[in-house]
């Protein structure tokens, strides 16, 4: 039978903890969920005063109301005006529940709960662990010759290989259940198969219903939303427009894929959403290049038309257009469909941990921070010392600790609204951020055209704004995408901003900066007037005196943030490329190999720019050029994973002799620009030697007479006689005779990164 089991472990939910839970005495983020869901389908309400009471036992009558609004029969008033079971009167409280679940004609035949051989019900029992799988067995179809006759056991078995019980942990059958294990097997039920078919319990309760659907943002997170609006992942790709709710749907559900239910109501919105068991996966982000993103657990290489949504920046789009804007750091969720098949990467709103206990540090509103807390700066601990005023704290009161954030950002107020003295959203660079009202009050002193400074919380949101004059942001990044005049900014802080460019320069001989000169390089950023930001090449002038070692942590005497953001400048000028510190295969990298450290005001490093030591922030292949009337063109065949691919680099200033030669280009030039670049450096690989195919170790490695060098992950081999890149198998059937190339000898780390086959 193909089941569609619940999966409550959904680890992505794991970021937004209690803060979004809809219910206050609710701290475990999975139950919090499911707690959420069952709310917004109207099965499973909470007891007042926003508490859900999830460790109070629950009764047979309390659990026969959950089951037979479950089933879909909200309506039962006809079944509470005469009594069947002599405990159970007309007048009590379940009786239209009990009744209707015994003599309704399509809940009679299932049988979903029986009284007792006295023919008493027992309303105020506890229902035990066995008399729950037994009635939601029931609910889906399964009768006795379907389980077995040894009761509890048989049922308890069938319960556990439908996924009922998935989530919970009793092991007594007799034993009571509370609301919240309730709420788990139930949600399990509802999006588990009914027997025999592939329709489930929750197309009961809906007027329809949407599959492999994930909710990414509503009104609370997106400001662009409407209230009572959420926009989906549905059939495909990023929905063009949101869709009704009824009500906002509560942000614990942010990120959960399964099942969107449409009420059974006239205006047909959504009502809510029950997860499925598709795969997930949430990684930590440490570096994104155009192929890859580096995570804190593999590396992973989407395909260039993957849907990637990201929410800050309000946009979705296929991965090759939207990949800088990811950031190191960021938590990024992968959706599989039923087919195990990536469908969409997305970065997701983030949530402080709990919003009220967010404050600014040394200022008249700050609140103390109780000794006992161990203080976490920019996801490094330090010492209480290290706090500074305006720094940004979230107190985490579950795992006793303070999160401290220093992350601002500096620029023209150019709009607020709907008031700009107590906006809802600013304007800064072109960007819309949305202010929470404690902070709007800030502005009351705040002027349009203003310069100021938005303060962030670890999450991301705006937590504070003040002048410009007050407190100030080091505004430096990495420029790591640029589409017209338009330039998206990592900061060094770990926020991201996209600005369009000043290309103003009365210096530069033609007039004005050319854009691709600053793609993947360090600048420094001011605002001229209105929305337009100056960027000017920074030059790595001081870093952290000492060597790095990873394990440590440490470089120098200084710490390393967990979340160092790490970079390889190849050459001197060329582009920066991200990379994840496990790419470094060295234990330490040494302070010649350094060029240039970002470090906050706690003093731990937080960004790192590196020369080449990993040798992968190059393209490699056959290079060849030829002259334009005032430019260099320089064409770059090279193996894509599948096929031959060209990249075309316009430049100024090229080093000649490239002819059919094997090169490496450093990544991040633009290719196909209509504006050249000022200078484009290549890298000349080295003959190591020439073999035969038995020297090959697989695709690990080869064996030459310089010794064993390995082979760059899925290289390809270049063929003189076809000129166009095979796979390597395919080379190794068809030719006897390999030149293999490296960047640097098998000793300092060198990998053989081109073959040429003949």
């Amino acid at each position: 039978m193909n089941k569609r089991i619940i999966s409550l472990c959904l680890a992505m939910l794991l970021m937004l903890a209690s803060a979004s839970a809809a219910f206050s005495d609710i701290a475990d983020s999975k139950l919090s969920q499911t707690a959420s869901v069952l709310d917004a389908l109207g099965i499973m309400q909470g007891v007042g005063g926003s508490r859900f009471d999830p460790g109070s036992a629950l009764t047979r009558a309390q659990f026969c109301k959950l089951a037979v609004t479950a089933m879909g029969f909200t309506d039962v008033s006809a079944y509470g005006s005469y009594t069947i079971f002599p405990d159970v009167k007309n007048g009590h409280w379940a009786a239209q529940y009990i009744n209707a679940a015994v003599r309704h004609p399509d809940l009679k035949k299932q049988s979903i709960i029986r009284g007792y051989a006295d023919g008493t019900f027992g309303p105020d029992k506890t229902v035990s662990f066995g008399e729950a799988c037994t009635m939601l067995l029931r609910m889906l179809g399964y009768t006795e010759e379907d389980i077995g006759p040894f009761w509890p056991a048989d049922y308890i078995a069938r319960a556990q290989l439908v996924g009922i019980t998935e989530g919970v942990s009793i092991t007594n059958p007799l034993g009571g259940i509370n609301r919240g294990d309730a709420a788990t097997m139930l949600l399990n039920t509802l999006g588990a198969s009914m027997k025999g078919s592939e329709s489930t319990l929750i197309d009961k309760t809906a007027s329809s219903t949407v599959k492999n659907c994930i909710l990414l943002a509503t009104s609370e997170t997106d400001a662009t939303l409407a209230a009572n609006e959420a926009l989906f992942f549905e059939n495909g790709a990023v929905a063009a427009s949101p869709r009704k709710t009824a009500g906002t749907l509560d942000k614990s559900l942010i990120g959960v894929h399964g099942t969107v239910v449409i009420g059974k109501g006239s205006e047909k919105v959504v009502i809510g959403v029950v997860p499925n068991a598709y795969k997930t996966e949430t990684f930590t982000v440490r570096s994104v290049a155009a192929d890859r993103v580096s995570t804190d657990a593999q590396t992973l290489r989407p395909d260039a038309d993957t849907s990637l949504y990201v929410a800050r920046e309000r946009a979705a789009g296929k991965y090759t257009e939207m990949w800088s804007s990811v950031q190191s750091g960021d938590t990024l969720t992968c959706y599989y469909d039923a087919y195990g098949a990536l469908q969409l990467l997305a970065v997701l709103p983030t949530v402080s941990m709990v919003s009220d206990s967010t404050f600014v540090y040394g200022v008249a509103t700050s609140v103390s921070i109780p000794q006992e807390y161990k203080i976490v700066k920019n996801g490094a601990q330090v010492d209480r010392s290290k706090l500074q005023k305006y720094d940004v704290v979230t107190l985490d009161a579950a795992n006793k600790q303070a999160l401290v954030s220093d992350a601002r950002i500096s620029g023209q107020y150019t709009a607020g609204g709907p008031t700009a003295s107590y906006p809802q959203t600013v304007t800064l660079y072109g960007q819309s951020y949305t202010i929470p009202s404690n902070a709007a009050a800030l502005f009351r002193d705040i002027r349009l055209k203003d310069y100021i400074t938005l303060l962030f919380d670890v999450s991301g949101n705006v937590a504070a704004a003040y002048p410009r004059s007050v407190v100030s942001a080091d505004m430096q990044g990495v420029v790591t995408g640029i589409k017209d005049t338009q330039a998206t900014i990592a900061l060094t802080n770990g926020l991201t901003i996209k600005a369009e460019i000043d290309t103003s320069d009365p210096t530069d001989v033609k007039g004005s900066i050319n854009p691709n000169d600053l793609l993947g390089h360090m600048v420094s950023i001011a605002q001229s007037t209105g929305d337009k930001a100056s960027l000017t090449a920074k030059p790595f002038s001081t870093k952290t005196s000492g060597s790095w070692t990873i394990a440590d942590a440490k470089l120098g005497t200084s710490p390393v943030s967990p979340r160092v953001r790490v970079y390889e400048e190849v050459l001197s000028g060329a582009p920066l490329s991200a990379i994840s510190v496990s790419d470094i295969k060295a234990a330490t990298v040494s302070s010649e190999q350094i060029r240039y450290t970002v470090t906050d005001s706690a003093g731990t490093v937080t960004d790192i720019v590196l020369g080449d030591v990993t040798g992968d922030s190059w393209v490699y292949g056959i290079g060849s050029v030829t002259d334009e009337d005032t430019t260099y063109q320089v064409i770059l065949r090279h193996w894509d994973g599948s096929k031959t691919a060209t990249n075309t680099y316009r430049a100024l200033g090229i080093s000649k002799g490239l002819n059919d030669i094997p090169v490496g280009v450093p990544k991040g030039y633009i290719s196909g620009g209509e504006r050249a670049s000022s200078s484009l450096s290549t890298l000349s690989l080295t003959l190591v030697d020439t073999v035969d195919r038995a020297a090959f170790d697989g695709v690990s490695g080869v064996r030459t007479g310089k010794g064993y060098y390995p082979l760059a992950d899925g290289i390809g081999v270049y063929s003189t006689a076809q000129k166009e890149f095979i796979s390597l198998q395919s080379a190794k059937s068809n030719y006897n005779t390999f030149r293999v190339y490296a960047n640097k000898t098998a000793e300092n780390g060198g990998k053989i990164r081109v073959i040429v086959a003949s």
